[in-house]
């Protein structure tokens, strides 16, 4: 039931030719309908990160308060705070000014799009800067030597020092790529709150010796509180990565987590109530640590614990994902869709060096669609992708969709641009139906890029400190068989990712914070980044979690 037909342009007999072949090759990866099988809700990831871009600006802007404070004798107490035992020293104004203005430009400059990397990197060097100061204050208590302040000069206290040294590890460790320095990032940030958390809520009981972590010299309110907001924004730079992850989850792990987690962070605070019955004379109480050092410990605990739990919950609801739309497949003309099922996305460059390609798609009704994608190495050692979006779901558009994939896989492989195989295709119109297509072919040894685009959805470019949106370089197919096409060429260098994904996953005519979502995506996946397969995992979380069309992506990273 194959249809041919003979291209007097490029001699070729266009068709499903080679559907046998297609048919036999590794089938993408599909996933399941989202929901309860989704280990990350893009609504909640946001209003965690919206929660903490709040948080790092208002950190910055108590600790400027301090600082003008410091700055203008008038204002000495101000901002005003409970009855203080110590006040905030200079050096210490100073320099939790400074960390806390890096966490604020690390952590929402370097996150967008449109972010200024020179600002990103220069939050990070104000948070390293303050860490190195915080060493230097940590070494001068160890070696007694407190007189090289000078007679007149406030000493700052030695928690600050700590606190400082621990959060510039927490502010660069937080924003890299790598999940492992994120979980260490993340440690860090809880480390500093459980210790400020604890000094803080003694303040406001009325007697700061409670936290009894430092004897002397005490820490300040202010320095306590500025503590306290930076390392919760420290800790929501990216709330979707690491021991943060199932806090962003629908599912059962990630309610109970959300539930939970701050009741335990204030542990510590509950166990040095207990410590204080234990009398301690020394500078700093290895009791109060033990007793801060059990909470944190019980806080990782419990995001493994329901991690786990997630995970188990994920796996069910799969499974029982894949049993329904069997079920479903079953009830539409069996034999059919079961084939046309197993064709509609193949991928077959597993042998090619250097590279990493993931696919990821999810119908949205049904088991059978009107996308269809490939990707394979061509005949001159190039690779070939392409992606269809046919109007539609069912057997028809399918078979459809699956027909045009292969009319410009066929003209590809035939050694024409992706622009020419869009032209050659054009004029097959397959009734009233419309399709939106991309093809492009990529040179594995120097990365170049030729796009051509029919309508369809931007192309994502994620570099090291940037994204491109390559927008359709022609109509939609079947439009006009008289229409234009053009191709865009560019690089990919090492690292750079390029992302396809059909309408279902990302409409341009839909927006979300006053960006489209193909921007909003494009911000989300400069800030994550990772290997191919995370970043098409990425994608399709990001996805309607309740699909009414179908979701595909294509995912071509090259390696650094």
């Amino acid at each position: 039931m194959s249809t041919f037909r003979y291209c007097p342009e490029c001699e070729h007999w266009l068709g499903l030719a080679d559907g046998g072949r297609v048919a036999s090759s590794r089938m993408a990866e599909q996933v399941a309908a989202p929901g309860p099988v989704t280990s990350v809700d893009p609504r909640i990831e946001s209003r965690l990160t919206n929660a903490g871009r709040v948080i790092r600006w208002i950190a910055t802007g108590y600790a400027f308060l301090g600082l003008i404070g410091i700055i203008i004798p008038d204002l000495r107490g101000f901002p005003p705070g409970p009855s203080l035992i110590r006040r905030l020293t200079t050096a210490s104004a100073v320099s939790l000014a400074g960390m806390s203005m890096g966490a604020l430009l690390a952590g929402d400059v370097g996150h967008s799009a449109r972010g200024n990397a020179i600002l990103r990197r220069f939050g990070v060097v104000l948070a390293i800067a303050a860490a190195l100061f915080g060493l230097l204050i940590m070494f001068i208590f160890f070696m007694d030597r407190t007189d090289i302040w000078g007679e007149n000069i406030e000493i700052p206290a030695f928690s600050v020092g700590m606190i400082l040294v621990v959060l510039g590890v927490a502010v660069p460790f937080s924003i890299s790529r790598h999940e492992s320095r994120v979980v260490v990032g993340q440690v860090a940030a809880l480390l500093v709150f459980s210790l400020t958390a604890v000094i803080f809520l003694g303040y406001l009981y009325g007697d700061p010796s409670v936290g009894r972590l430092f004897l002397r010299p005490e820490i300040s309110f202010q320095a306590s509180l500025t503590s306290v907001l930076t390392a919760i924004g420290v800790l929501l730079f990216r709330p979707a990565v690491g021991l943060l992850s199932v806090a962003s989850s629908p599912g059962a792990g990630g309610r109970l987590l959300r539930w939970l987690g701050p009741l335990i962070l204030f542990t510590p605070a509950l166990l040095l109530f207990i410590a204080e019955t234990v009398p301690s004379t020394e500078r700093i109480d290895v009791l109060a640590f033990i007793s801060v050092g059990l909470g944190l410990f019980l806080l990782v605990l419990l995001s493994v614990f329901v991690k786990t739990l997630d995970e188990t919950a994920i796996e069910a609801a799969t499974n029982a994902a894949r049993a329904e739309r069997a079920r479903i497949g079953l009830e539409q003309e069996a034999p059919v869709v079961t084939r046309l099922a197993e064709m509609l996305h193949t991928v077959e460059a597993d042998d090619l060096d250097g590279w990493e390609v993931a696919t990821r798609f999810r119908p949205g009704r049904g088991s059978v669609t009107g996308d269809a994608s490939s990707v394979r190495v061509l005949p001159d050692g190039s690779l070939g992708a392409v992606l269809v979006d046919l109007t539609g779901h069912g057997a028809l558009p399918a078979m459809w969709a699956i027909r045009t994939r292969d009319l410009l896989f066929h003209s590809l492989v035939s050694g024409h641009s992706p622009a020419r195989a869009m032209e050659m295709v054009d004029w097959s119109a397959p009734g009233d139906m419309l399709a939106s297509a991309m093809a492009l072919t990529l040179s594995p040894d120097d990365g170049e890029v030729r796009l051509c685009s029919a309508g369809h959805p931007p192309v994502i470019v994620v570099r090291t400190a940037e994204v491109n949106l390559k927008n359709p370089t022609g109509p939609l197919l079947y439009l006009d068989t008289s229409s234009v096409f053009d191709e865009e060429r560019f690089v990919l260098g090492n690292g750079d990712t390029l992302v396809v994904f059909s309408d279902g996953v990302a409409d341009i005519q839909v927006s979300r914070n006053g960006l489209t979502e193909p921007e909003f995506l494009a911000d989300m996946l400069l800030a994550e980044g990772g290997n191919a397969a995370r970043t098409a995992d990425l994608v399709l979380g990001f996805a309607s979690s309740e699909p009414t069309d179908d979701q595909t992506v294509v995912v071509i990273r090259r390696a650094s």
